[in-house]
């Protein structure tokens, strides 16, 4: 059978493996070549994708053809046009499509993977770009009519796609996502960025408003309040790349380290912005609890990349989260700070709460894996190509 991925939201590896539909894309990828040698891939990859971070994926897989995709600067016509072309050429069975987003060109057999639509019902939690406003609402809604199958990273995602999709009604499958530990240990994992010197709590994702990362700051600002003794050995740190509208993110940090400018200079709210796949690993293994107050989730992975390291996690309700945290988590109202900061210190002060915590997280984490994911949606694959090739 052959298969077709568009991989056109692959990233570099030197920066880590992005977040949200980039990081998913990068592992199923990378999972789903390794499931079997009968098939044929033909991968379609960013231009300007490093040979490195290429090599890194497809190492050992001769089955997989790579094609870059053409014309990068004019997006648009690249991808709903000329990445069409480019695999006529090789007749694929089928198209599986990790964004969610059929070229418009596209006319063969395909799957799709949705992860959240939440823009739809909250558009203020995004940035109304026009590109993606052509995405949303057009691509995605002849994508989700056109796909034989369509794949949901869970199952609040499912009703979300049904609710608002009718026509995606007995074509949805829900394949949860999993989470990838690193091969080294710990120990060996190293970074010159990071002056370990002090227990962290730690956010972990792309800073943008549902986050909610302003009330965390104010969270933890109220933890140091009711614990001062905590200032100079406890820090807040938000690691991930910029999103949109973080403005206030900004200014609440620097009001908390203005606060507390006297006893601990440094600040006690740091921001590092993107961190490498190994960075985040290291990051996590350390970190004292994870605190994720999201506004909604069509999956969560951060949460689940927090338990699998071993890390107390302090997360909400919303969206999809309990699905994935289920018994092993501590759960909090996204705008009750006083809870999120009671939260922080049965985590950070409490050593036996943790203890229970890290255990039942690495247990729940063991749930989700790539392996299965990518087991899973080949058969959707196979499912939806076989039909082609009958027809």
């Amino acid at each position: 059978m052959k298969i077709a991925i568009d991989g056109t939201t692959l990233c570099d590896t030197s920066g880590g493996r992005g977040a949200g539909i980039e990081h998913y894309t990068w592992s199923m990828v990378s999972f789903l070549l390794k499931q079997t040698s009968e098939h044929q891939y033909f991968l379609v990859v960013p231009a300007n994708l490093s040979q490195s971070s290429l090599q890194e994926l497809v190492q050992g897989c001769a089955h997989v053809k790579v094609l870059r995709s053409w014309f990068p600067k004019i997006r648009l016509l690249s991808r709903h046009i000329f990445l069409p072309l480019k695999l006529y050429f090789f007749s694929p069975d089928v198209l599986f499509s990790p964004s969610g987003q059929i070229p418009l060109g596209w006319i063969g057999k395909s799957v799709i993977t949705i992860h959240d639509l939440a823009i739809y019902e909250h558009p203020e939690w995004f940035d109304q770009v026009s590109s993606q406003a052509f995405a949303i609402q057009t691509v995605v809604p002849k994508s989700i009519a056109h796909a034989q199958a369509i794949i949901t990273v869970s199952q609040t995602t499912q009703q979300q796609l049904e609710k608002l999709f009718p026509i995606a009604k007995g074509k949805s499958r829900v394949i949860y996502e999993g989470a990838e530990t690193p091969k080294v240990k710990v120990k060996d994992l190293i970074s010159d960025r990071f002056p370990f010197d002090r227990d962290y709590v730690l956010f972990l994702g792309t800073l943008e408003p549902r986050k909610n990362i302003e009330e965390a700051i104010l969270a933890f600002n109220h933890f140091l309040s009711k614990h001062p003794d905590q200032v100079t050995k406890t820090r807040f740190i938000l690691a991930g790349k910029l999103g949109w509208s973080t403005e206030k993110i900004q200014l609440f940090a620097d009001e908390v380290n203005a606060q507390w400018k006297e006893v601990e200079p440094d600040g006690v709210v740091q921001a590092l912005g993107s961190v490498t796949e190994q960075e985040k690993w290291l990051l996590l293994a350390r970190a004292s609890a994870f605190l994720f107050p999201s506004l909604f989730e069509g999956f969560g992975l951060p949460i689940l990349e927090a338990m699998s390291a071993g890390v107390p996690v302090i997360t909400t309700k919303c969206g999809a989260i309990p699905e994935i945290g289920g018994d092993a988590v501590i759960y909090v109202e996204p705008d009750n700070r006083e809870q999120m900061s009671f939260a922080i210190a049965q985590t950070v002060l409490v050593p036996e709460g943790a203890y229970a915590l890290r255990e039942a997280g690495i247990e729940r984490a063991k749930l989700f894996t790539w392996q299965q994911a990518a087991q899973e949606t080949l058969e959707v694959l196979e499912d939806v190509g076989k039909k082609h090739k009958e027809s």
